[in-house]
C-alpha cells in the first residue's frame, strides 16, 4: 500500500537532510524518524520533515511488520543521471518487492523511461566508490551480491533497494 501525506503548511528545511515543502504537495512516506519527524519523497527528493506540517492520507504501519493482505507494497529505486550539466537524482517508486532480481533489460528500460533518454549506460557504485558498468544479467547479479554485502553499512529507508543506478 502506498503511504502518502499532503502538505498543509509550507516548510523550509534546514540543511540537506530536510525537505522543502509547499502547501498542497503530496509526499510518499518512507519511514517514521521519531515521534515528530517523518522521512519521505517529494519532487524526486528524499528527506525528513516535521509531521505537524502534513496531513496523513494513508499512514505508515505502527511497526515495521506490515499487516497481511494490505494491498501491493511499493519500493523505491534511487537513480542518478550523470550529465555535463550535473547529476540528476530520481527516487522511483515501483510496485515490486525488495527481493526482486531484475534483468539487465528491465533496468535499462526503467532508466530510459525515468530519464526520457534512449542513449544511456547503466552503472552502479561498488563498495570502494568506483562506478562499475553493467552490461548483462551477470553484472546485475554481481551488483546485487555486492550491495547485500554492504547491507547495514549504508543507512537507507526500509523500502529502498540496497543498490542504486548511475
Amino acid at each position: 500500500m502506498v503511504r502518502v501525506s499532503q502538505v498543509i503548511f509550507d516548510f523550509r528545511g534546514n540543511g540537506k537532510a530536510e525537505l522543502n515543502l509547499k502547501k498542497g504537495e503530496v509526499i510518499f512516506l518512507l519511514q517514521r524518524v521519531n515521534a515528530d519527524w517523518l522521512e519521505g519523497t517529494v519532487n524526486n527528493q528524499t528527506g525528513i520533515f516535521p509531521q505537524s506540517f502534513v496531513k496523513i492520507i494513508k499512514p505508515l504501519p505502527e511497526s515495521d511488520s506490515e499487516g497481511e493482505g494490505g494491498g501491493p507494497t511499493y519500493s523505491c529505486l534511487r537513480c542518478f543521471l550523470l550529465t555535463p550539466s550535473g547529476v540528476h537524482t530520481r527516487d522511483v517508486c515501483v510496485q515490486e518487492d525488495l527481493t526482486i532480481q531484475p534483468t539487465y533489460k528491465d533496468l535499462l528500460s526503467r532508466m530510459r523511461n525515468v530519464f526520457k533518454l534512449d542513449d544511456i549506460a547503466i552503472n552502479y557504485r561498488d563498495h570502494e566508490g568506483d562506478l562499475i558498468r553493467i552490461l548483462d544479467d551477470d553484472d546485475v547479479q554481481l551488483m546485487i551480491r555486492q550491495s547485500q554485502d554492504q547491507q547495514g553499512k549504508v543507512k537507507r529507508p526500509v523500502n529502498q533497494f540496497l543498490w542504486e543506478l548511475h
